[in-house]
């Protein structure tokens, strides 16, 4: 006869007892059986009239002893007896067993069983068929508990010495790196890797929360973090929580800033912009903050090198590509350190001479605002065009290797070799990056 066994699985994020109806009509109806004595769901099963029976293996050096007898508890032959033929011998054939699987620490038995239901041409035990069965429903979310609980285990005494030593600034790089390689998952279209990383980035987070949590009557948990994001998200969408009209994302945008001014006090729209940001980023931010004033671009750029006129005050986006060639003509006036030479600086009001230091900022300030005006993200477009330069020089490197030559230390002109056949990806058409021989 065939012996039904169903495996119950449950949450230890949800309370004992809140269980679905059709984990109750089986649990009510078959024998249940556990391999872990202080499951969970026990207590609330007996208290409901449920029968749970404990099946623990004997210690390996005394085969057949088992445990003390004790009500409800059924010993093991040994410790690596296959638990449905156990179950078979102790709840009889043909019967209909409930076996709850321990949610917090999955038993060898556990193990065994969910093992089978892929095997169910059991070979010791043909006569028995396991099923699955999810017993609890979480809420979107509740897996952030088990996360919350795993980072109080790694900062309570008896947990990681490492961990235990972090605080904020010892963490800052990390919160930095994590969210690059999110960034660069996101790059590589690979969402496997993006959710490993997001991961990544949400311990920064939980750290970061748990180590405030221990700074005493100034500090915060993760709750506080969780409760202030909440509202801030119901604040600035009151086109979802309120009865505020918006005609599109525009208008969403237009909204968030203003709520966000009047909550900060804000009198500069140049306020909250991060300073620590990489320099391109921070340039088109400000950028971007200026244009919603309705700030000319042309206003932005910088003074338009004497005698170019391009670039000139309302010539905007025309003159903008010949600014840009000039300046980086310029850079070339003057050493790192010097002024360049009179005459060659900025229109009026300028300095007598520039410095190449200031010309090169000015070069890659005026290209920030050429991309604002074309619509690209110029942090974007250098990412990119770095990546397309990070895979030529591989494909080089790669191919002088393999010609038995090391990269470092190659003359130019078998660089340039190099160069024309790496800037052909595999499978691919040619690559712009770099000129010719000779260009």
């Amino acid at each position: 006869m065939t012996t039904r066994i169903t495996l119950v699985s449950t949450s230890a994020r949800v309370a004992p007892g809140l269980l679905t109806a059709a984990a109750w009509d089986v649990l009510r109806s078959a024998r249940v059986w556990t391999a872990s004595p202080e499951h969970p769901q026990a207590a609330a099963l007996r208290e409901a009239g449920v029968d749970v029976s404990v099946l623990r293996p004997a210690p390996p050096s005394e085969p057949g002893a088992g445990l003390p007898a004790e009500a409800g508890v059924v010993p093991s032959s040994r410790e690596e007896a296959d638990p449905v033929a156990e179950l078979r011998a102790v709840a009889g054939p043909g019967t209909h067993v409930a076996w709850l699987l321990d949610p917090v620490s999955p038993t060898a038995a556990d193990r065994a069983l969910r093992a089978a239901l892929t095997d169910q041409d059991h070979s010791a035990e043909p006569g028995a068929v396991v099923e699955l069965l999810v017993a609890t429903r979480e809420l979107p979310g509740s897996a952030l508990l088990d996360a919350v609980a795993v980072m109080d285990r790694l900062r309570s005494p008896g947990g990681c010495p490492w961990d235990a030593e972090q605080n904020h600034v010892s963490l800052a790089p990390y919160l930095l790196e994590e969210a690059y390689e999110a960034y660069q998952a996101i790059e590589d279209g690979d969402l496997a890797e993006l959710r490993e990383e997001l991961g990544d980035v949400l311990m920064q987070v939980l750290f970061h929360a748990r180590v405030a949590a221990e700074s005493g009557g100034a500090g915060w948990d993760v709750d506080d973090v969780a409760a202030g994001l909440t509202a801030k998200l119901i604040r600035r969408h009151p086109h979802v929580f309120g009865d505020v009209a918006v005609s599109g994302a525009d208008d969403v945008v237009t909204n968030w800033d203003a709520i966000k001014a009047e909550e900060k006090g804000r009198k500069s729209v140049t306020e909250g912009v991060p300073l620590s940001a990489p320099a391109l980023f921070l340039a088109a931010k400000l950028l971007r903050r200026a244009a919603k004033l309705g700030l000319p671009p042309e206003l932005a750029l910088p003074r338009h090198p004497a005698g170019s006129g391009a670039g000139a005050a309302g010539a905007g986006l025309p003159g903008l590509p010949g600014l840009v060639a000039e300046l980086a003509r310029e850079v070339g006036t003057a050493g790192p350190g010097d002024r360049a030479s009179a005459g060659q600086g900025d229109g009026p009001g300028a300095e007598a001479g520039t410095t190449a230091e200031e010309r090169v900022g000015d070069l890659l300030f005026a290209a920030v605002v050429l991309a604002g005006e074309q619509g690209v993200d110029p942090e974007t477009a250098l990412r990119a065009r770095a990546r397309l330069f990070r895979d030529t020089l591989a494909r080089a490197e790669h191919a002088a290797l393999a010609r038995g030559e090391e990269p470092r230390g190659l003359a130019a002109d078998i660089w340039r070799s190099l160069w024309v056949s790496a800037s052909v990806p595999p499978g691919g058409v040619a690559a712009t990056d770099g000129p010719a021989p000779g260009a």
